[in-house]
């Protein structure tokens, strides 16, 4: 573990990240309508990657969530969580809508001014995880103030997430808080268990089993025309892979550093600017498929393997030059200018 770092979060977060990439360079051609004869399989492995990069990400944050003690750190605390991930979720939102404009009817979905100035109660586009992990730490940052015990608070997420299988509620705030609750404070509490004992093959092997098992048991009982869709905001039962695979993840990738060092160094360095890769994958990604759409280029191992490794890469070039860019900076690294 190197000096204020978990080395295995941050193989986590690349890792993660990664998948955030692919899944959306996937879901890209899926929504696009272009590619109707592959949807099938498409939307399989669209649902293979969801029930495990998002809700991996929402319990490797969690881990690190710490009850504050009283109301005047709850506000400090807050500060820092809105500044850090408020910049680069501002950054995005308008990086989305410009990027929209210039686009013009090539945009599935189009953005509006409107829609801009409402970022405050309703995200643009990837962000949403931001606005989520905030609203999050709002939450039960609050109620840390009164319980202390995290096995508690991940009770209080439970009874949240079994609200939203009888209340379906439109107010993305709640909604997602609802939603995605019991996966952060799962994070918190599996901080305190350990894993060190079980084998990495025999883990590996239940992973793959659970998963093909549970995929197609979702496919078979709420496919659509033959495709599966995952749900982040009423996830319903598909909180059981969520809850799965962010086990398997805490069990597995402790152990990587072990089985490939090369593979566990690359995916680290990477999760130390995740953020920076949300940001910038996305936009990337919508361009680099339009443009081979308007070239007459419709085969899809082409999209996937230029949409995959364009999107990583530039995504990671952007980051860092933006990191390295006087003031801008401030977008990824706020505390170089800001005191918390």
């Amino acid at each position: 573990m190197t000096k204020n770092r978990i080395n295995w979060i941050d193989f986590g977060k690349g890792f993660a990240i990664f998948l955030v990439v692919i899944g959306h360079v996937f879901t890209g051609l899926f929504d696009s309508g272009k590619f109707t004869s592959d949807a099938k399989w498409l939307s399989i492995v669209i649902a293979f990657i969801y029930i495990f990069h998002i809700p991996v990400f929402f319990a490797l944050s969690g881990y690190f969530f710490k009850s504050v003690e009283n109301f005047k750190e709850y506000y400090y605390y807050m500060k820092k969580k809105t500044i850090v991930l408020g910049l680069p979720y501002i950054f995005y939102s308008i990086i989305h809508y410009v990027l929209q404009k210039i686009a013009g009817g090539s945009v599935r979905v189009p953005t509006t001014l409107f829609n801009l100035i409402n970022i405050y109660k309703e995200p643009l586009g990837v962000v949403w995880y931001l606005y989520t992990l905030w609203a999050l730490y709002l939450v039960y940052g609050f109620l840390s103030i009164f319980i202390k015990n995290k096995n508690y608070l991940f009770m209080i997420s439970i009874l949240g997430y079994i609200i939203t299988l009888v209340y379906m509620s439109e107010i993305f705030f709640i909604k997602k808080v609802l939603a995605w609750g019991v996966i952060f404070m799962l994070g918190s509490v599996l901080k305190t268990v350990k894993f060190n004992d079980i084998r990495f093959r025999n883990i590996i092997l239940l992973g793959i089993i659970f998963n093909i098992v549970y995929i197609y048991m979702m496919y078979i009982s709420f496919n659509v025309d033959g495709k599966i869709i995952t749900d982040y905001n009423y996830p319903r039962w598909w909180i059981i892979g969520y809850i799965g695979n962010v086990i398997l993840a805490f069990i597995i990738f402790p152990k990587i550093e072990k089985i490939s060092q090369n593979i566990f160094r690359y995916f680290s360095r990477y999760g130390k600017i995740s953020i920076g890769i949300l940001i910038f994958h996305s936009p990337i990604s919508s361009m680099i498929r339009i443009v081979l759409l308007k070239m007459g280029i419709f085969n899809i191992y082409i999209h996937i393997i230029l949409g995959v490794v364009l999107s990583w890469y530039l995504a990671i070039l952007l980051t860092k030059l933006f990191r390295k860019i006087k003031y801008l900076d401030i977008i990824f690294i706020p505390q170089k200018y800001i005191k918390f």
